[in-house]
């Protein structure tokens, strides 16, 4: 016993003396060797996220309030007047600020990220998840296997290239479509989200000649993902750059009640 721990494995008992551990049990367990870096980008999308993790709130009518006309004198309608520009110089830069929980736009505005996210979340986690079985099938080939298993490889992914580039023109002219006042949140929104799929559009759009050249460069002992990063920075960087705008303003201007934070944490997940 002491009064202080001696090595790993020593235990405290209830007169707060220390003691050895029991025999048998004072060999460390071996350390977990460490996680490898990934081979692909982390998803900037939550990958188990299937949708919000509420409903979207309903849209809320607002019934309309029946005024009365009076008749008020000239000293009173003065008064009424500055009550109601003091008011609106008030709330002005709030509702010009944060978006409306009852609004039908900004709520199409989320439903539209929310869908194209799910898009984008598809196309990234079949892309990377074919190139991790190339990976494996490759190194348990033959030199003789190996050029038939790229071949059959970059085919597929030309496939699911090609088909993302069709979905990023269908949710580009989606959102060119709505029709959003122009200086809106939604508006704002609609032009944030039209950047980041477009820096989605040039990566896709390079990635098959990219992993042709990764293929093909034998001095290269880099995984597809770190030889685009070195080769191509800006495509990353600016996927990066336009998410983290969108998500900034998503969180900047939702309403203050807090009815969209669960599905924007959705679509911005850490």
């Amino acid at each position: 016993m002491s009064d202080v721990p001696h090595s790993p494995g020593w235990w405290q008992a209830g007169d707060g003396r220390w003691y050895p551990p029991p025999p048998g049990l004072t060999d460390e367990m071996p350390s977990r060797p460490p996680t490898p870096a990934p081979d692909h980008p982390p998803y900037l999308f939550d990958p188990s996220a299937q949708g919000p993790s509420g409903p979207l709130p309903p849209i809320l009518q607002t019934p309309r309030s029946r005024r009365r006309p009076f008749i008020l004198g000239g000293v009173a309608l003065m008064l009424v007047g500055a009550l109601i520009l003091a008011i609106g110089l008030t709330i002005l830069p709030h509702s010009t600020t944060t978006a409306s929980s009852s609004d039908p736009k900004y709520q199409m505005a989320i439903e539209d990220l929310l869908n194209s996210e799910q898009t984008n979340l598809i196309f990234i986690e079949t892309f990377w998840d074919g190139y991790s079985t190339f990976q494996d099938q490759w190194k348990a080939a033959s030199a003789a296997e190996r050029p038939a298993l790229f071949d059959q490889w970059l085919t597929e992914s030309q496939s699911e290239v090609d088909q993302f580039l069709v979905d990023l023109q269908q949710i580009e002219d989606g959102y060119a479509a709505r029709n959003y006042k122009n200086g809106s949140i939604p508006d704002s929104l609609r032009d944030l989200a039209m950047s980041h799929y477009r820096t989605w559009q040039d990566w896709t759009s390079q990635v098959i000649s990219l992993a042709n050249s990764w293929h093909d460069d034998r001095t290269s002992t880099l995984s597809l993902y770190g030889y685009i990063t070195e080769k191509q920075p800006a495509l990353d960087t600016g996927i990066q750059t336009t998410f983290k705008a969108l998500c900034a303003t998503l969180r900047n201007t939702q309403p203050t009640d807090g009815s969209y934070m669960l599905t924007i944490n959705d679509i911005c997940a850490n």
